[in-house]
């Protein structure tokens, strides 16, 4: 596909300081005690073509969201600067509640070549949404618009997955797309796609470093090696080191239980399969549940809840009063000369939900989404 490397002299690299990233999560949380009015069920099914208006693309100008954004201080430090690419914010259906965010270093783009309606592979009647990227540099990801709210159940079909394979490629083009410049590797050995995660700070098309940092909860697919059409599920301990790349460690459901272990898939999707995934919040617990055909359980539901106040899943606390003094961490991690807090006291932090294929510099194939509802509980 075509790059338009000539956008180089068209770019004005924008790099907002003067906040650390404690303070924008605690800036964008306060946002949270007046919630946008959402209606009781928000629900987004694809009938019908959901751009109601499609913007221009623009410019990307590699705005500051924390350090280990493209700007942030952590790519300072190395001397990397972000490439030329395009963005692009779209408003999914009507509500005000759901938005599309896209990111391509491929010249005049085409909205359809990232999200499209298509026919239901299992039903002839249905339509359905096609995320797709075509390359391992693009970036699709569908969130909500605004924070959650306290108490709040996610649901949505997803399916039909097309993000690796046992071949040599992987599920990528020609073998040789690297993961440059925020990581000087191959990206062939890494495809995925998130099935549904939970985040810190709005979800947009970013490094993968980034997404590693701003994890509450995860459920996706990591498809290398011999971990092929994985499912995984994860909450992210709040306690532990951060590991500059990846970030928090895991603490996975495996066997019927949480393990403070790596990535260990629950089980393996299927590739020509329909699997609804719900999630919700209480005043209590998280709760996960993933319904449909696996390889190794058959037809089945893997569901199960988290405490993440006793747990102390990182960043849970929406508000400074639900912190709980045992998961206040306050491990400084200096970067560039600066100084940024795990988990501070006063702290709060807002949650965003998250599908689809976030990182500019992994991943590459399509999946298709269906039937996406934001519950008020």
């Amino acid at each position: 596909m075509n790059k338009n490397s000539a956008l180089v002299l068209g770019f004005i690299l924008i790099i907002l300081f003067g906040c650390s990233e404690p303070e924008l999560v605690y800036n964008e949380a306060k946002d949270n005690n007046s919630l946008h009015a959402l209606a009781k069920i928000n629900l987004q099914n694809f009938d019908d073509l959901p751009f109601y208006e499609v913007p221009k693309w623009r410019y990307d100008i590699a705005q500051y969201q924390g350090p280990y954004s493209e700007s942030g201080e952590y790519y300072q430090e190395k001397n990397i600067i972000a490439p030329p690419a395009f963005r692009n914010t779209v408003d999914i259906g009507k509500g005000d509640w759901l938005v599309a965010e896209l990111y391509t270093r491929t010249a005049d783009p085409i909205i359809l070549d990232y999200l499209d309606v298509t026919t239901d592979p299992k039903d002839p009647d249905n339509q359905v949404l096609k995320i797709s990227t075509p390359e391992h540099t693009d970036a699709v990801v569908l969130r909500s618009k605004h924070p959650l709210p306290p108490k709040y159940r996610i649901s949505l079909r997803i399916g039909f997955a097309n993000y690796g394979d046992d071949t040599a490629l992987n599920g990528y083009s020609d073998g040789n797309e690297t993961a440059e410049p925020w990581r000087q590797l191959s990206s062939v050995g890494h495809n995925g796609f998130y099935w549904l995660a939970i985040l810190d700070s709005p979800p947009r098309p970013h490094n993968n470093v980034w997404m590693h940092h701003h994890r509450k909860f995860v459920i996706d697919s990591w498809n290398r090696d011999k971990f092929q059409n994985t499912v995984n599920v994860i909450a992210l301990d709040g306690k532990s080191a951060t590991h500059p790349v990846f970030g928090k460690k895991f603490i996975s459901y495996l066997d019927g239980r949480w393990q403070k272990i790596s990535d260990v898939p629950v089980d393996y999707y299927l590739p020509n399969e329909w699997y609804t995934v719900t999630f919700t919040r209480t005043a209590l617990y998280y709760e996960f549940a993933i319904e449909g055909r696996f390889k190794h359980a058959g037809q089945t539901i893997y569901t199960d809840r988290i405490d993440y106040r006793k747990n102390c899943i990182f960043h849970y606390n929406q508000t400074p009063e639900e912190l709980t003094p045992n998961c206040i961490n306050n491990t400084h991690n200096v970067i560039s000369g600066k100084s940024f807090t795990d988990w501070p006291r006063g702290s709060a932090y807002p949650e965003y939900f998250m599908l689809g294929e976030p990182h500019i510099n992994y991943y590459e194939g399509s999946v298709l989404v269906d039937d996406i509802s934001l519950e008020l509980l």
